[in-house]
C-alpha cells in the first residue's frame, strides 16, 4: 500500500474517531486533526470551492449579526465551529476518493464492532473482563448513563450490552453514521445485494436504534419506489414493507413503544412554563427547541450555551442539552441559514448521484429526507463528520465538460442490464 494511500485512510479514521469515539472526542485530538488536515490540504495544492467559502462567509454574517444582538463575543465556541466545518472539508478533499474511503473505513469499523458485540451477547462475564481489564476511557457524571471506551475500538453501555454502539457515544450515532455510509455505497454502486451493504445493514440492525430502523425502512422504499417500474409489483413490495413496518413497531419495545411514551412525556410538558431539568428525549427536546427559536428565527441564538438556551434567563447555570438535531441547529443559526444548508445538502446528494450513476433530483431530495430523520436522533453537527452531507459533491473532479457525467449514465444503462436487482424492473 503506498504512503499516500496510508495517510488517506488514517485521515478518514480520524475524521470518524473525533466524531464521537470517546476515547478521541476532546479539543486537542480535534485540534490534531485539524492541524494535520490543513497541512495535508495545502501541502496538496487542492483549491478552495466557492461556493464552500460563499457559505462560510454566511456563517461569519450570521455570527457577526448575533454578537451585536446579545452583546457577547464568544470567540473559542465560534473558532470551535470553523474548525470542525474545516476539518471535515479539508479531509474530503485532499484524500483520494474520499466516499469510497469512508465507506470502507465504516466497513471496517462493522467487524470489529462484531468482534465485541458477539461475544458480550453469547459469552457470560465476557463484558466484565473487558470493563475490568481493557477500559481506555470511562464517562461517568451524574444523572448520565455511564459509558466505558474499551481499547478505543468498542464502547459500551452498562444495561445496554444487547445492542452495539460501535466505538461511538451511543447506539443511535453509530446507527446514524452506517446509514451514512450505506447512502454513499448506494450512490457510488446503486446495488444493496454487496458485501458491504450487507455488513453496515447488519451491524445498524445490532445497534436497534429505533430511528435507525426507521431510516434504513424509507430508504429502501426510496429505492424501490424508483427502481421498481411494475406497478402490481410495486403495490406488493409497499405493502410488505409497510407491513413489515407495522409488525416491528408493535412488537418490538424500542420502537413502537419507546416512540409512544416519548411523545405522551412531551404532551405533558406543553403547558410547563420552565422545561429546564425536564426529559430530554426527542419529543420534548423538540418542545424545547420550539420554545428557543421564538423571537430568534431570522439569525437563531449562536452555538454557546449562554444564548443558545431560554433557561438562560432564569438561571446562572446552563444544564439543559438538547438531542434532536434538525431543531438544535435551526435554533442555532436560524431559519434563511437552515434553508440554505438543507439546499446545499440536497445540490451535494443529487450532483453526486448524478456524477456515478446518472440519477440526480429524486435521490437528492430523498437523502435530504433520510438526513433529515437521522437528526431527529442526535445532534451530529456538533461533530465534524456530518458536515460532509453539504460537501459530497466537492469530490467530484469533472473532465471535458458534461462528457464524463454522460459516460456515467452509459455505465448505468449497462449496470442495469447486468445487475439482477434491477431486472425487476423487466
Amino acid at each position: 500500500m503506498r504512503i499516500n494511500t496510508i495517510i488517506d485512510y488514517f485521515m478518514v479514521l480520524a475524521l470518524v474517531f473525533v466524531s464521537g469515539n470517546l476515547l478521541f472526542t476532546n479539543r486537542i485530538a480535534l485540534f490534531t486533526v485539524f492541524i494535520f488536515a490543513t497541512i495535508l490540504f495545502f501541502y496538496r495544492k487542492i483549491k478552495f470551492d466557492m461556493t464552500f467559502v460563499y457559505f462560510l462567509i454566511g456563517l461569519t454574517v450570521i455570527f457577526i449579526l448575533q454578537i451585536f444582538k446579545f452583546d457577547f463575543f464568544p470567540a473559542f465556541t465560534y473558532a470551535g465551529v470553523y474548525i470542525r466545518i474545516l476539518v471535515a472539508y479539508f479531509i474530503l478533499k485532499s484524500v483520494s476518493d474520499f466516499s469510497d474511503k469512508f465507506v470502507k473505513v465504516m466497513y471496517y469499523i462493522s467487524i470489529v464492532s462484531f468482534m465485541f458485540f458477539i461475544p458480550i451477547l453469547f459469552i457470560p462475564g465476557f463484558s466484565d473482563f473487558l470493563l475490568n481489564h481493557l477500559v481506555f476511557y470511562s464517562r461517568i457524571e451524574d444523572g448520565v448513563q455511564a459509558r466505558f471506551n474499551i481499547m478505543g475500538l468498542y464502547t459500551i453501555v452498562p444495561g445496554h450490552d444487547f445492542r452495539s454502539s460501535g466505538p461511538f457515544w451511543e447506539m443511535g450515532a453509530f446507527s446514524g453514521y452506517l446509514i451514512l455510509a450505506l447512502v454513499i455505497n448506494y450512490l457510488k454502486k446503486p446495488e444493496l445485494n454487496n458485501k458491504i451493504s450487507i455488513i453496515l445493514i447488519l451491524a445498524i440492525l445490532t445497534t436497534q436504534s429505533s430511528t435507525g430502523y426507521i431510516t434504513v425502512l424509507i430508504f429502501l422504499a426510496f429505492i424501490f419506489n424508483r427502481e421498481v417500474k411494475n406497478i402490481a409489483l410495486k403495490g406488493v413490495l409497499a405493502f410488505s414493507m409497510f407491513f413489515v413496518g407495522y409488525l416491528a413497531y408493535t412488537n418490538l419495545d424500542f420502537l413502537g413503544e419507546k416512540i409512544e411514551m416519548q411523545f405522551e412525556e412531551a404532551k405533558a410538558l406543553v403547558n410547563t412554563e420552565n422545561l429546564e431539568g425536564e426529559s430530554t428525549d426527542r419529543f420534548a427536546s423538540m418542545l424545547k427547541d420550539w420554545r428557543d427559536f421564538q423571537g430568534h428565527e431570522l439569525i437563531g441564538r449562536g452555538f454557546h450555551n449562554e444564548t443558545r438556551f431560554t433557561t438562560m434567563y432564569d438561571t446562572e447555570e446552563i444544564s439543559d442539552i438538547r438531542t434532536v438535531g434538525s431543531t438544535d441547529i435551526l435554533v442555532r443559526v436560524g431559519l434563511p441559514m437552515f434553508f440554505w444548508m438543507l439546499f446545499l445538502m440536497y445540490s451535494s446528494f443529487s450532483k453526486f448521484s448524478k456524477y456515478h450513476w446518472g440519477n440526480g433530483n429524486y435521490m437528492g431530495g430523498s437523502i435530504v429526507l433520510i438526513v433529515m430523520l437521522l437528526l431527529i436522533s442526535e445532534t451530529y453537527f456538533e461533530y465534524p463528520l456530518f458536515w460532509i452531507v453539504m460537501m459530497l459533491h466537492y469530490t467530484i473532479v469533472e473532465k471535458n465538460g458534461d462528457i464524463k457525467i454522460e459516460n456515467k449514465k452509459t455505465i448505468r444503462k449497462t449496470f442495469k442490464k447486468e445487475n439482477n436487482f434491477y431486472n425487476l424492473n423487466d
